[in-house]
């Protein structure tokens, strides 16, 4: 899905869902008199004391049932959050149509030498290791 497909799937949910907010340029949108105005603090206060009241007036199944829901509703909004995340930041354009990274197989000289590097420094310190050995054991 490229960034065109997302764009469309967002207008097609916010008209699904008649909702008319107006958005900045990253695609965001603020509820008029909504919770982003509160304090952290104040905000997190608030969900404790409303999920006490919840849960003090609930049979402890019905307490499981409710919370486990209120927990998936919120992991589906930190999915869908996520994967609006990350088809804005572009990285997905990194990746074919198949998944499969579109740089697969490239190797730059940089890297080949940053590999050469690495392999001589391992060899050294095997040779230094292998010398602090024969030194402990006194060979």
């Amino acid at each position: 899905m490229d960034s065109d497909n997302y764009n469309e799937f967002e207008e097609f949910f916010y008209n699904m869902f008649n909702f008319t907010g107006v958005f900045d340029e990253q695609g965001c949108s603020d509820i008029p008199g909504g919770f982003q105005d509160l304090n952290p603090q104040l905000f997190s206060v608030i969900g404790q004391v409303v999920g006490m009241a919840i849960s003090g007036n609930l049979p402890f199944n019905i307490q499981n049932a409710v919370g486990n829901w209120l927990m998936l509703v919120g992991q589906v909004i930190i999915t869908f959050n996520a994967q609006q995340q990350y088809f804005q930041s572009n990285k997905s354009s990194a990746y074919s149509q198949t998944g499969e990274s579109t740089s697969k197989g490239k190797k730059t000289a940089k890297t080949s030498s940053d590999m050469e590097h690495l392999r001589k420094e391992v060899d050294r310190l095997s040779l230094e290791l292998e010398r602090l050995r024969k030194e402990v054991h006194g060979e």
